[in-house]
């Protein structure tokens, strides 16, 4: 029988690889800013464009661009948490990219904690180092 599982993805800390995870981090948080931006702009556009009589409308619609915004200044918030914690990484330290989905095959007799252990695959610049 196979089984699916997750594997957790580790990678070993290189410059190339803290300079490469900076500049993704960095330019979405960007992205975020700029999001921010128009999601300002917008609302105003269309605030501007709604009946003044209808007060309650413009009301409910100023919230909701205000709650949206809020989101996305902590989205922000987080991008800058990452990059001060990529920023402290040591050379050669394992840090933890993600999740991928594997399979394990299972048959009678084997002990089944240990098939289903959390299994690990080490990259170091994108190569498999190691398989745990």
């Amino acid at each position: 029988m196979i089984l699916k599982q997750n594997v957790v993805v580790k990678a070993i800390v290189t410059d190339e690889f803290r300079t490469d995870l900076l500049a993704k981090l960095r330019g979405a948080g960007k992205e975020v800013e700029l999001g921010i931006s128009q999601l300002e702009q917008q609302g105003q556009r269309y605030l501007l464009g709604l009946d003044r009589q209808n007060i309650q409308q413009m009301l409910a619609v100023r919230q909701e661009i205000e709650e949206e915004k809020k989101k996305q200044e902590l989205l922000k918030s987080q991008f800058a948490e990452k990059i001060k914690e990529v920023e402290g990484l040591s050379l050669g330290q394992e840090y933890p990219q993600g999740t991928l989905e594997g399979f394990v095959e299972i048959n009678l007799g084997d002990e089944l904690g240990w098939k289903l252990a959390g299994q690990e695959v080490v990259i170091k610049d994108g190569i498999v180092i190691e398989i745990r």
